[in-house]
């Protein structure tokens, strides 16, 4: 990673939670990634706890889903950065909330309400113990919607101070996604925030029969990546981030 000319390395989750199963990353395996790094020159910037119920909480019919869902995820982020160690590491570089906003699952202002005072609390808890604000990430979604990505942030940014990063969304819906984010990022160079461009690096591929949509997909070509980057160049993001070196840099198929 140094090699290919990477100062950052995002580590997506600390932990994760699969109903009543969690999974924790060990210290001693995020230790590593931090001596590792001050030995390439490279920073760590942390990811929250991810719940995987996520998706099927937007998705559910049950009115208290979400907020419970909401509640519980929370309290768990607060807890492990009032807790964490992390921060101490001169290589950390912030906290990252692992879960993507698009502009179909927060159309409403039922729904805003209660993503803005998440967010907020999240955020809040984040600056406690880094000057960097809590980043997350974001796409457009293809979904037909009345809602729009650029009115999404424009209320998130008038309440809570975060980092957005913009995945490009080529490697699901190809060079014209770019169309779609381009409200965003002219409301946020307009708005003088700082934000990221995730570069995707894979081809989604059409899953295979009888694996329930499991995801497939393979490294992108090395014409479309230099596309990709030709655009990034002049994007006005302050970082291009690769989504993701390993695999998709590292596989021959």
């Amino acid at each position: 990673m140094h090699d290919m000319g990477c100062s950052e390395i995002i580590l997506q989750w600390s932990a994760t939670y699969d109903g009543s199963f969690p999974w924790t990353m060990p210290d001693a395996l995020i230790q590593l990634l931090f001596d590792e790094g001050a030995h390439q020159g490279i920073g760590i910037r942390v990811g929250l706890p991810y719940d995987e119920g996520w998706w099927n909480a937007l998705r559910s019919d049950n009115a208290q889903s979400l907020p419970d869902f909401l509640a519980s995820t929370q309290a768990r982020c607060v807890k492990t950065l009032e807790e964490s160690r992390w921060p101490a590491q001169a290589g950390f570089r912030g906290w990252y909330l692992p879960y993507e906003l698009d502009q179909y699952n927060w159309a409403t202002p039922e729904r805003r309400a209660l993503l803005l005072p998440w967010l907020n609390a999240i955020a809040a808890a984040s600056s406690k113990s880094s000057t960097q604000p809590l980043a997350l990430s974001t796409f457009y979604s293809t979904l037909p919607t009345a809602g729009t990505l650029a009115g999404l942030w424009t209320d998130i940014l008038d309440r809570v101070t975060l980092r957005p990063m913009l995945q490009d969304g080529v490697g699901v819906a190809g060079l014209g996604n770019y169309a779609g984010l381009e409200p965003l990022r002219v409301l946020l160079l307009n708005r003088g925030i700082a934000f990221d461009l995730i570069v995707e690096l894979f081809e989604q591929l059409p899953p295979l029969p009888n694996t329930n949509g499991a995801f497939r997909a393979r490294p992108a070509s090395s014409d479309r990546i230099r596309t990709q980057m030709s655009i990034a160049r002049n994007y006005g993001a302050d970082r291009i981030v690769a989504f993701a070196i390993d695999p998709w840099m590292l596989k021959k198929s």
